[in-house]
């Protein structure tokens, strides 16, 4: 059960930043809206049902769970094979499962395999995003329709024909974006989308541009309380992995939020129920005909920044869009294509983050790649393939990274009897005792480096060789491999493999795959509370077993 902290002396302070961020939260429930491509009536849905309720499940008291741009567009693509028929029904069907992912997701305690996605792929996706967005916008902006299919072609197209734009669009887009600008360096900074739409949307009547499209001309935005509607489970087998896509861009949105926004008690949140508060959100909103939901920095910056002291300031959020949607509703259908379109691109270029996007070029090689990789494929592939393409990179990246990290130590005793580090030789020499360790990650990948990394042991007669297991907590079967091959070699020249601060879990491990049959029980040296003290037990009984041998 979640706690709710609820303290009446936080009330006038999360009423009064709720007032302020319900209305922020109109033009961006209007904006992603159009950006999925539906009306803006489901943005509204979903702010009304899904954020109060998912608000007051989050671990991270001060999530705001809203729109984001990514989810959007993703949405879009994920909707674009169906006729108006059955697009409705397939994006309540896509945001139930969007959320029930989530939820099971949270229940199984996942919340923390998101640290696994790189942040060079994460920096890619996101800049791919924000140039999505600009260029959604330019048909729009300039009242040209374009007949092209994807977002590039379409952008590419408008660009062709400036002859065929619609110059009072493009003025009202132009305005909206000049007006957003100079709000956005002063005082009414939070509230700069809101009143550049505004003004944007009020250069129409008053200069009478007729040729500048409003909402209303292609839908209509309901103020009535949202009817349920049950997901269509027909629907369902095709639209999973385009849910499960979206489902992983909004808690991986949202882990940012998680990792750095902390809560009252300056204790982060625990990710895994911050999944579930917004696959709770999810389910709700999909119920009652809404858009997908996401963890959004952008919206938590701006509960922080209005004053919020805890979580009802999200949950009244989705009370005041509610008041708003019931009064004014209707002049949402006045609101012109074009002052939404220049939000947006206002939008996109504040998502780019120029300082994130440097470090990331100039870290590595390697980063850089895996940043260009992700960003060229969110632009040219659905958004929502683009993310899993992402994931896959980032295990990729994991991997290499994990191995080209690994490396292998001597340890060698001074004569004070305090150990020291040093490059391990590249062949054993004879009658000689050599500890090794690796420093860096147990992946099976690292395993292959490390094994590469072995001093030779073909041609060496009477050596013994220790590896020092203290920080293996587990081995896998590539060490096993390994250590086996390796034992047998110096076997094969009259030396052996001693092991030194075994753990407990790590000799069942090796009992359980026979690897004891290779290297006894008696040279296993269990680790103590004593750090170094099995290691020196091992180095005494490998100088005894030389000795014996150099007399032999």
């Amino acid at each position: 059960m979640a706690r709710l902290d609820f303290d009446v002396k936080n009330l006038p302070a999360d009423a009064a930043s709720a007032a302020v961020s319900g209305l922020i939260a109109i033009p961006d429930a209007i904006a992603s809206a159009i950006l999925a491509g539906v009306s803006p009536t489901y943005g509204f849905n979903a702010l009304m049902t899904g954020v109060p309720l998912g608000s007051l499940f989050t671990g991270t008291q001060f999530m705001n769970i809203g729109l984001t741009s990514a989810m959007m567009l993703a949405t879009k693509d994920a909707l674009a094979g169906y006729d108006s028929a059955t697009m409705l029904g397939a994006l309540f069907t896509l945001t139930f499962l969007v959320g029930l992912i989530q939820l099971l997701l949270g229940f199984f305690k996942l919340g923390r395999f998101t640290k696994f996605i790189s942040n060079s792929v994460m920096i890619g996706f996101l800049t791919g995003v924000a140039v999505l967005v600009i260029l959604s916008q330019l048909q729009d902006l300039t009242g040209y329709s374009s007949g092209a299919n994807r977002t590039l072609t379409k952008a590419l197209d408008v660009l062709l024909h400036p002859g065929a734009w619609d110059w009072p669009s493009l003025f009202v887009g132009l305005a909206t974006i000049g007006a957003m600008l100079l709000l956005s360096r002063t005082r009414l900074e939070n509230l700069a989308a809101a009143l550049a739409m505004v003004f944007g949307t009020a250069l129409v009547p008053v200069l009478n541009l007729d040729s500048v499209a409003v909402v209303g001309d292609t839908t209509r935005v309901s103020g009535a309380i949202p009817l349920p509607a049950l997901p269509h489970l027909a629907l369902m087998p095709n639209l999973l992995l385009s849910a499960f896509a979206l489902a992983l861009i909004g808690l991986i949105q949202a882990s940012g939020v998680s990792q750095t926004v902390p809560n009252p008690d300056g204790e982060f949140g625990d990710a895994s129920r911050d999944f579930s508060a917004q696959g709770i959100a999810n389910i709700v909103s999909g119920l009652f005909r809404g858009l997908p939901l996401g963890g959004s920095l952008g919206g938590t910056g701006i509960v922080l920044g209005t004053g919020a002291r805890s979580r009802w300031a999200n949950v009244f959020v989705g009370l005041f869009v509610a008041a708003f949607v019931f009064l004014f509703a209707g002049q949402v259908e006045n609101v012109a294509m074009p002052a939404i379109a220049g939000v947006l691109i206002v939008i996109g270029i504040q998502i780019i983050n120029q300082e994130e996007v440097g470090d990331v070029w100039d870290i590595a090689r390697s980063k850089r790649v895996i940043m260009i990789v992700t960003f060229l494929a969110t632009l040219i592939l659905p958004v929502q393939q683009a993310i899993l393409v992402g994931i896959f990179i980032s295990f990729i990246d994991y991997a290499y990274s994990s191995s080209e990290g690994s490396e292998l130590l001597e340890i060698q005793v001074r004569e004070d009897g305090q150990f020291i580090e040093t490059r391990p030789p590249q062949e054993l020499a004879d009658n000689s005792v050599t500890v090794l360790f690796s420093r860096g990650n147990s992946y099976f990948a690292a395993m292959r480096t490390l094994q590469d990394q072995l001093p030779d042991a073909k041609n060496t007669h009477n050596a013994v060789v220790i590896f020092r297991m203290r920080n293996s907590s587990e081995i896998g079967s590539t060490f096993v491999l390994a250590a086996e091959r390796y034992a047998a070699q110096l076997q094969a020249n009259g030396g052996k493999l001693l092991m030194s601060g075994v753990t407990e879990r790590v000799r069942e491990q090796l009992i359980v795959t026979e690897t004891t049959e290779t290297i006894s029980e008696e040279d296993l040296y269990m680790a103590t509370d004593v750090i170094g003290e099995s290691t020196r037990a091992a180095i005494e009984a490998a100088y005894e077993w030389v000795s014996r041998g150099s007399v032999q």
